[in-house]
């Protein structure tokens, strides 16, 4: 009968050197492909919103735990991807609102928002290239 003797040794800091510089790798394409969807499914009015993604650093909090983000830095992001709620707006530097009904000026010492429903283009986009990966 023939045998054969195996010895298998695993050296975990050059396991977790190389899972590093893989999981880096990939964090990386992830963010790429995700700011490139998020581009796409922007919701577009002036196009600024789009212009103003941006991939974080590539971070590790453990030897094999590897963390990265996708972010918009543009001011009003976070009402547009996650919406608002009823609010009221009350004029800064002015005694009232002046805005156009029906074509006539109407002027308001404030107004009642009703919110606005959010699009969350951004949550959309990873989910859709995660689903890929």
């Amino acid at each position: 009968m023939a045998g054969a003797d195996a010895r298998v040794e695993i050296y975990d800091a050059e396991l977790n050197r190389q899972l590093r510089v893989i999981g880096a790798r990939k964090m990386r394409s992830w963010q790429r492909q995700t700011a490139t969807q998020a581009k796409v499914t922007v919701p577009v009015r002036t196009g600024n919103l789009g212009r103003q993604h941006r991939e974080g650093r590539v971070t590790h909090s453990a030897a094999r735990d590897t963390h990265g983000s996708v972010h918009n830095d543009a001011d009003y992001a976070l009402y547009v991807h996650e919406g608002t709620r009823p609010h009221v707006i009350r004029p800064r530097f002015r005694q009232a609102l002046r805005f156009q009904v029906g074509g006539s000026t109407v002027f308001a010492r404030r107004v009642n928002h009703p919110g606005t429903r959010g699009r969350p283009w951004l949550r959309n986009a990873a989910t859709r290239v995660a689903s890929r990966l």
